[in-house]
């Protein structure tokens, strides 16, 4: 019974991630770039650290971009979509955990791409 759970977990994880990426754009957006800096990283030849940094930056964006839907989400469940400053507030700030983590994920990219480059 303890599998079936875990297996079930892993389901319900899985679907989580299908609704984020079928119901935000962004989401769509920070894959391809993800889907870019992976090919960049193969066709570069990156070192395995530089990969590993470009990897966890990767996960940085999509993780945080997650937790900002999963809270949209929520914040829309129990608040409606009244406009309310509050609330308005608590979606920014918590949009604004993604464009930071997005924002020093692309200078890590520039920084580690463009030794490779120059």
């Amino acid at each position: 019974m303890h599998r079936r759970n875990l297996f079930r977990s892993f389901i319900h994880a899985g679907r989580g991630l299908y609704y984020a990426i079928r119901g935000e754009r962004n989401m769509i957006i920070h894959l391809v770039f993800a889907f870019f800096a992976i090919a960049l990283s193969f066709l570069f030849c990156l070192e395995r650290d530089e990969f590993i940094i470009i990897l966890l930056c990767i996960a940085f964006v999509l993780v945080t971009e997650t937790i900002n839907t999963a809270f949209e989400y929520m914040v829309d469940l129990f608040h409606g979509h009244k406009i309310d400053p509050v609330v308005r507030m608590l979606k920014d700030v918590a949009s604004a955990a993604v464009l930071l983590a997005s924002i020093f994920s692309a200078i890590i990219g520039i920084w580690i791409f463009s030794a490779k480059i120059l």
